[in-house]
């Protein structure tokens, strides 16, 4: 079944349940009390959803139909969800006043929000990301299928290993900071000595990744963790 067809099902409760009603509310007064309805909801709602630090809700509700009775209660309204429907996009509100046991639901739809590094114009394989090909937006996390970057300096530097279109989302696998062949400096250190030395990247690596290197002089071959785009470290 449809959001469509959700939404009209519970308007079609909500009239059969409030048809027989005394007294429809005016215009005026509908608009005023939908409106704390569906703010009331939202809230609700919001409060109940836990989020990241780098994300936020993007809520919106549909229009109570004007058809349907709106009392006035002489209490808070209490609002309650089916605690399952948090993690769904569309969420149905019970609408409670207690005191007159008038009800009705209100649909509910929420977006989780996160910042997400796009390419802002089409590049292609081997080309170095930087302020001018990148940017960030908000996308929802539902749509999100793979793991994303959040900030602009989590990318800036690598390189694009293959043609990404503009808008699209950069994913780890999309990129390499350090990419096989790339000529880059061993630094092998401990908390007494430090050794540096050129090597030639063996694998592609992301930043963390521990990729296996050449020592360009011993011909010693090594695993090495990515520091950044021309240097991994080895502790000894």
């Amino acid at each position: 079944m449809n959001n469509n067809v959700i939404y009209k099902v519970l308007v079609a409760i909500t009239l059969l349940a409030f048809t027989h009603s005394v007294g429809f509310a005016s215009t005026s007064s509908h608009k005023t009390r939908s409106a704390q309805l569906i703010t009331g909801a939202e809230q609700y709602v919001a409060s109940q959803i836990n989020t990241s630090a780098d994300a936020h809700l993007n809520i919106s509700t549909a229009d109570i139909d004007q058809r349907v009775n709106l009392p006035i209660c002489p209490t808070p309204i209490v609002y309650s969800v089916n605690a399952d429907s948090l993690q769904q996009s569309n969420i149905a509100v019970k609408a409670l006043c207690q005191q007159t046991n008038w009800y009705m639901y209100l649909m509910v739809n929420v977006k989780q929000m996160q910042p997400v590094v796009v390419i802002s114009n089409a590049v292609s394989p081997g080309t170095i990301l930087n302020q001018s090909n990148i940017k960030l937006v908000d996308m929802n996390r539902a749509l999100l299928r793979r793991t994303t970057f959040s900030t602009l300096d989590d990318v800036l530097g690598a390189r694009i290993k293959r043609r990404v279109r503009p808008g699209q989302p950069i994913t780890p696998n999309n990129l390499c900071f350090v990419c096989k062949g790339d000529t880059i400096v061993i630094n092998a250190s401990n908390p007494m000595m430090q050794v540096k030395a050129t090597g030639v990247a063996m694998q592609d690596g992301n930043i963390g990744d521990t990729i296996s290197v050449t020592n360009s002089r011993s011909k010693k071959q090594i695993n090495a963790r990515v520091a950044s785009t021309s240097e991994v470290v080895v502790n000894i």
